[in-house]
């Protein structure tokens, strides 16, 4: 079996290599052939594309250059939930086992197998959570007055700047400059200026 080694330690004062040392000699008993090694020094809670080794493992994963990646312990993949839950969902979906040294885990396994069928929920769950926070937010919003939706017109007092520079004959930008707003609300004021006087009509 193709496998890859992936180690991480969070700090500079600490060492990967008592890490590689045991998963080698793991590799040699169980006869695994050691495609490659991912060692890095970052924290744990950074997602995938703030670690690099993890980011460069992930894309080998998509390439199928192995078939399980071999770590001393799960939280060496991240110590945030969220991150780990995140990993261990590509793992999964790429179809690439995992074993934990330190957990003892082989998803290869039915155990093994359960543990992603967990992670799988975890993620859902996480998903849920965030929609039901977001949901929470913008009632909390709502109730302290704040307007969703498309943005109401410009007021009556800066449409009419706009209207008096615009029969001026500057260009946007020199009123958008003169006003201090965007050219682009130059353009919606000019425009709905155009709307008011086709209703008038």
């Amino acid at each position: 079996m193709r496998v890859a080694i992936y180690t991480r330690v969070s700090t500079a004062q600490q060492t990967t290599q008592n890490q590689l040392i045991e998963l080698r000699e793991l590799a040699q008993r169980a006869g695994w052939t050691i495609v490659d090694e991912y060692s890095e020094v970052v924290s744990g809670t950074k997602g995938a594309s703030d670690r690099s080794e993890l980011a460069r493992m992930l894309l080998d994963a998509s390439r199928k250059r192995f078939d399980k990646i071999v770590v001393w312990s799960v939280d060496r993949l991240g110590r945030d939930m969220t991150n780990l839950v995140y990993v261990l969902n590509e793992l999964n979906e790429l179809g690439i086992h995992l074993f934990s040294y330190k957990q003892g885990l082989d998803t290869e396994t039915a155990m093994g197998k359960t543990f992603f069928y967990m992670t799988g929920i975890f993620a859902e769950l996480e998903n849920n959570m965030r929609k039901e926070r977001q949901q929470i937010g913008i009632k909390r919003a709502i109730a302290d007055g704040a307007k969703f939706g498309r943005k109401s017109k410009l007021d009556q007092r800066m449409m009419y700047k706009i209207r008096s520079l615009r029969d001026q004959k500057l260009s946007m930008r020199k009123i958008a400059s003169q006003l201090n707003i965007s050219v682009a609300t130059v353009h919606k004021g000019c425009s709905e200026m155009s709307v008011e006087k086709t209703d008038v009509a």
